[in-house]
């Protein structure tokens, strides 16, 4: 089965019971990545929640590559209601609220499955979005960007924990500056519209990223190295402006929601198929992967532990703390 016929398929089993809309409208959707099917993960999210409003008098209006700006820039947008689904870096709006920031934290979740379960199951997404709310902002799902992130790299395989602290790291923001400083790793921050032309000037050696996001943007002509670290769950944020979802009608609500559950399901389905390709992709890149020395993980996460309460504060902690007692 190819990747569009499991979206397709996937839409259809979801959105098959739904509701059509009485009103006709056009939701502006903003993500990026291309649309590109093979390797941009969130492209099925899009598809899939699209295809779910096909026949309902709803339009999708697609903005990909940041054509609406960057990622603050389209906060605002979103929160201003000129944006209605915003495909978001999860820590863009942690400034509003600060639990978004343990969505990212290495070593914090067993897996992508549990982050699922700590959001489905608990009130964890609910204090995530009271803040946000207060903003113009809801978080309503996740997308997986590809597996869970590893280590890549322009100069050696890393298979220890010195191996690593040899190489100069690009972070994404302060609290990965912080997880990097606590593995006495050097980093700096580069916004990824630079990651290339600093790969390649050797400003940084290497970034934390899923696999795809490299195959994705053709940083493997620079980055010939990838350790599979298990490092954390690669999640992105599906915000809505809370004026339209708050505006809507309980149908339209409803129907919007059960494509936005079309587009999540996909999305997982996505990273299930890509997977089982990274390795050929990888072999055709010319990128050598290794693997994590026994114990050298444990190093890692021991280390990286010493961030979470400075990263989430002692409520914050507790509140993630207190979801993971009911899904563990």
């Amino acid at each position: 089965m190819t990747l569009a016929s499991l979206i397709r398929a996937v839409t259809l089993c979801v959105a098959a019971t739904a509701a059509t809309m009485a009103s006709a409208e056009t939701i502006r959707l903003a993500m990026n990545g291309a649309e590109n099917l093979e390797t941009n993960s969130e492209y099925a999210f899009v598809m899939a929640f699209r295809d779910a409003l096909a026949g309902s008098g709803v339009a999708v209006e697609v903005h990909p590559s940041d054509a609406l700006g960057s990622e603050k820039e389209r906060l605002g947008q979103t929160a201003q209601g000129l944006i209605h689904v915003n495909l978001a870096a999860a820590t863009t709006p942690a400034s509003m609220s600060p639990l978004l920031r343990g969505t990212i934290l290495p070593f914090f979740f067993r897996s992508s499955a549990e982050f699922d379960a700590l959001m489905e199951r608990t009130d964890l997404l609910e204090k995530i979005n009271q803040p946000l709310v207060d903003n113009g902002l809801r978080v309503v799902a996740f997308n997986q960007r590809g597996l869970d992130a590893g280590i890549f790299n322009t100069k050696r395989a890393v298979a220890t924990m010195a191996d690593l602290e040899a190489l100069r790291m690009r972070a994404l923001n302060k609290g990965q500056v912080a997880f990097f400083d606590a593995l006495g790793v050097k980093s700096t921050i580069v916004p990824w519209g630079e990651v290339a032309n600093a790969l390649q000037t050797g400003i940084v050696d290497g970034y934390v990223n899923p696999p795809n996001a490299a195959l994705r943007v053709g940083h493997t002509q620079y980055l010939k190295h990838y350790t599979q670290a298990d490092l954390a769950p690669s999640m992105r944020a599906v915000l809505v402006s809370e004026d339209w979802w708050s505006g809507m009608d309980e149908d339209e609500r409803a129907r919007i929601a059960d494509a936005i559950k079309a587009g999540v399901a996909a999305n997982r389905a996505w990273v299930v198929q890509w997977g089982r390709q990274v390795a050929d992709r990888f072999r055709d890149a010319g990128v050598t992967v290794t693997d994590l020395e026994p114990g050298e993980r444990d190093k890692m996460k021991e280390r990286a532990t010493a961030v979470y309460k400075a990263m989430l504060g002692d409520d914050g902690l507790a509140a993630y703390e207190s979801a993971f007692s009911k899904v563990r």
